[in-house]
């Protein structure tokens, strides 16, 4: 477990933890990661709630909000924005698959991606607002492994939309039925534990979210790809981070 973890953490984050066993990631190791993506998304989590806690009592909450969305994506080093800002450029840029796939491989950014990103930052920042307004931080810890435990399910049994490969396939080829139980688990206890009330809504929409993003990518590119992922992480903290805002402000 600890080699998992120390696989998603690497992939996911900034942080890395040295392997116990000091050999390189294999198909499998990065397969087997997806169990700990929830908990990845818990110690980011983590890493917000404490933050809030220790600097809403002095720091203006909407300025606290802007920093903690920016900190979440430093820690991410943009990875999910990355990938949500080709999907969007790829699936409205493009007419045909083979386009869009093009489309969302080229480094450079277009319009309908910038505006995604623009959304995203705002609609979050506004929700953890709320949420600070309310003095309600513990969908903070909960939100980042719903959204997480989202791209396992979107990932399983899923096929990769590009022949020529690339670093999701490794992941989604030896992925098996274990990983997303798991990686469900992890994020279903988390919800229920500490946001007991909302998690009748978090979770199913959590769902609905990778449902929804799979079926999109493929009919549109014929399959999912690394950015299709980390796509489904930032819609799914749009749409929980909101849902909680609802949830627990009047």
């Amino acid at each position: 477990m600890f080699h998992r973890f120390a696989t998603a953490l690497s992939f996911l984050t900034v942080f890395r933890l040295p392997l116990s066993d000091g050999n390189p990631f294999t198909p499998s190791d990065l397969a087997r990661s997806f169990s700990c993506f929830p908990l990845v998304g818990l110690l980011l989590g983590a890493c917000a709630f404490a933050a809030a806690s220790a600097l809403r009592p002095v720091v203006p909450p909407l300025l606290l909000a802007a920093l903690l969305v920016t900190a979440m994506a430093v820690l991410t080093r943009g990875l999910h924005h990355d990938g949500l800002a080709d999907l969007f450029d790829g699936f409205w840029g493009g007419y045909t698959p083979e386009r869009r796939l093009e489309i969302m491989r080229d480094s450079r950014i277009g319009s309908f991606g910038v505006l995604s990103l623009v959304l995203a930052v705002l609609l979050k920042t506004a929700a953890v607002y709320s949420l600070l307004s309310a003095a309600h931080l513990l969908p903070l810890l909960v939100v980042p492994a719903l959204s997480r435990a989202g791209m396992a399910a979107a990932a399983f049994r899923s096929r990769y939309a590009r022949s020529s490969g690339g670093l999701a396939q490794p992941f989604l080829e030896h992925m098996t039925r274990t990983e997303l139980v798991t990686a469900s688990a992890i994020a279903l206890a988390a919800a229920v534990l500490f946001t007991p009330g909302a998690s009748v809504l978090l979770v199913p929409a959590a769902a609905a979210v990778a449902v929804f993003v799979r079926r999109l990518s493929n009919r549109r590119i014929g399959g999912i790809t690394g950015d299709v992922l980390g796509a489904t992480n930032e819609i799914g903290e749009v749409v929980l981070y909101s849902l909680a805002a609802c949830c627990y402000t009047p």
